[in-house]
Parts: C-alpha cells; structure tokens; sequence
C-alpha cells in the first residue's frame, strides 16, 4: 500500500491500521494542500488572553502563512485582523508584541484605530473621495475557550464551542481551574519533521517505555486511556505511587492537586497537557514551516500556588520529553525520506488517537 491510491483506497487503509502514505509527508503537493483545506479553515489557538490583558496590548503571530495581530482595543474588545496594510500590502505590526494607542504601518504611516478602522493616512484629506471607510484592516473571527484565543480564517466555520465539543467538560473534571493558570516561560523549537510525524508522535504513548522513562516513572503506561471524538482525542494516565512525593527521574512535586495526567489533542495542531500537581500544564502548538520543517512552541503554565523552584523542576522534566522527541520526530522524517517507506502499519491497541488524527488528515485533504 503506497502513493498513489485513490481516496477510498486510503480510507480503508486507515480503517485497516495502517498509516497514511509517506508520501502525504513528504510531498510538496499534499504540504500546499493542507495549508488550504487545513489551516485556513479550522480554529486554531494563537494564544493566551493574559497576553492582551489591557487595552492596547497586541502579540502577532501566522496562520497558514497569513500574518495576523491580535489586539485588544479601547473598549475592551480582543480582536484578530490579517496584519497588512490596507495601502500597499506591507505587513503592518513588526514587533512581536508590545503596546499601542494605533496600529500604524512603518512604510507610509497609515494608521489604524484598535477596532481596525483606517483613522489618517498622509495625504488623504488632498484626495477627493477618498473610500476611508472602505479600507479598515480585514478581520479574523476570534473566539474564546476559558484563557485561550482561537482564530479562524474561515467566515463559514461553525463557532469554536461546536469545535471544541465536549473538551472543556473534560479539562473541568480533572479538577484544574483553568481561570487560574498563568504562563510563566515560553519556549520555541524548530523539528527537523513534518507537522503530521509531531502530531504523530504525541499521540501515542506506545514509544514511552523507550524513549521516555523519566515519563513512565511518573505515569503508569499500564493504567492507560485513549478516547477519540469528533476535532479531539484524550489520553490519561494515572499517577504512580512512586512518584506521589516527587520520588523519582521527574524530580517534581505531585503529591497535591490534579491526580492524573490529561493529555487533550485538538484538530489541527493544538495539545493541552495537564501534569499531576497543584497546576502544572504545559500547551504545544506545531506550526507547520515547510514540508520537513514545524515550528514548536511550548507554553508553560502555572497556577499561583505553584512555587518558582516546583516550576523550574517541571520545565526541566517536560523539557527533557519534548527533546527526546524532538529526536526521534526527525529521525522518522529521514527514514521517510529514504525511499524505502512506502507506508507504516500501526499497533491499534495502543495507537488509536494517532489513526483518529490521520482519519481527519485523510478527510480534509483527500483528493
């Protein structure tokens, strides 16, 4: 089973247990499709409110190659516009966050009130009719899910909370406040991989025992759980005994709080991690940079109760997981790139949430 198959094809090949073709991750076509029928049509998270939490404050980011800046304006209203000026096509906002009163371009100086509407330009009142009120920045929906900001670049998608499903009834019973979680540190890393082997790889825990055992001496991978459901899947694992009072390679605290960890995978790109422990959560976004290239970004996140030194033991523990994949997500892209891979067969007793996510890859993107 290789390239080449027919839409059906793939589909009972998924049903099957085995995985998509290579080349889906290795081909430029397939690459330019996903960024079309994926990633500017679903919701996807670009942040956290905290980072706009007074009027005037804006971060920027990219969605399928679209550059946006998320800003809250003087009335208190947080809101996503595509961040290009409406005069020349030159991307308005450089920096990466920061302060304003406007939003002024740095090529001709058109400036924008915070709700996007053009408010001067040089020049403008010499122009004779000049169309002002046609020509505000071009917005993006922006929804809300507790702390976290999602956009869409599709007018025509159904609203985030239809998305999200039953996800954040879920995070609820965990027990963990999402209101009281604050990011602490954020880390960017570039995979040598494809987005799909990253989401791939966090999908399944049936690598861990390997590659993970400062994982495994905290989780019991034997009192494992993987539930799919329509844009998401969960994977739970019980807290061992061993690790209730910090015994252990993890070398953190979770005798309190949370008693089990909640891994929470939301279509396309998206991962909510929540660790036993008073607060501790970590957030992954795999942004899609080229056909073997994603960019990672990882967000911390704490609540207040957890202490500067409990933080600082969590980081080092997650960051040591995330390099052990990091390592083997482009280790899979090289063996891919071999010619000698046409497609994988999966163990399904343990990799279903990674099936459930090539399902929905197959769905979007199927010619």
């Amino acid at each position: 089973m290789a390239d080449g198959m027919q839409a059906a094809e793939v589909a009972a090949a998924l049903a099957a247990g085995y995985t998509l073709p290579t080349t889906w991750y290795t081909g430029a076509t397939y690459y330019a499709r996903e960024q079309e029928a994926i990633f500017r049509r679903a919701w996807q998270y670009v942040g956290l409110a905290e980072q706009v939490a007074q009027a005037g404050d804006f971060f920027t980011t990219q969605v399928a190659g679209v550059p946006l800046v998320i800003v809250r304006d003087a009335a208190g209203t947080v809101r996503a516009f595509v961040n290009v000026c409406r005069h020349r096509g030159s991307v308005l906002v450089g920096q990466e966050c920061g302060q304003r009163t406007t939003l002024q371009c740095g090529y001709h100086a058109w400036t924008y009130k915070l709700d996007g509407r053009l408010h001067k330009a040089p020049g403008m009142a010499d122009e004779p009719n000049f169309p002002a009120a046609d020509l505000a920045l071009i917005a993006a929906r922006l929804e809300a899910w507790g702390p976290f900001l999602f956009v869409t670049l599709d007018p025509a998608a159904p609203p985030l909370g239809e998305f999200l499903g039953e996800l954040p009834e879920l995070v609820t019973a965990t027990g963990l406040d999402l209101g009281k979680i604050k990011r602490r540190v954020r880390r960017t890393l570039e995979i040598q991989a494809n987005w799909k082997i990253v989401v791939d790889n966090y999908l399944e825990c049936y690598h861990c025992p390997v590659a993970h055992p400062g994982f495994c001496d905290l989780i019991d991978v034997n009192d494992y759980h993987i539930t799919e459901y329509d844009y998401f899947s969960t994977q739970t694992g019980a807290l061992k005994e061993s690790a209730k009072a910090g015994a252990g390679k993890h070398h953190y605290d979770a005798s309190q709080g949370v008693t089990e960890g909640f891994y929470a995978y939301l279509w396309p790109n998206f991962t909510l991690n929540i660790y036993p422990g008073p607060g501790n959560v970590s957030l992954n976004l795999f942004v899609p940079l080229a056909v073997d290239r994603t960019l990672a970004i990882y967000d911390y996140c704490f609540a207040e109760a957890v202490s500067s030194d409990a933080a600082n033991d969590f980081i080092r523990f997650i960051d040591q997981v995330q390099d052990e994949d990091t390592d083997l997500c482009a280790s899979v892209q090289r063996g891919m790139q071999s010619g000698y891979f046409p497609q994988g067969r999966l163990m399904l007793t343990r990799e279903r949430a990674l099936q459930h996510f090539q399902r929905l890859v197959q769905r979007h993107i199927a010619p």
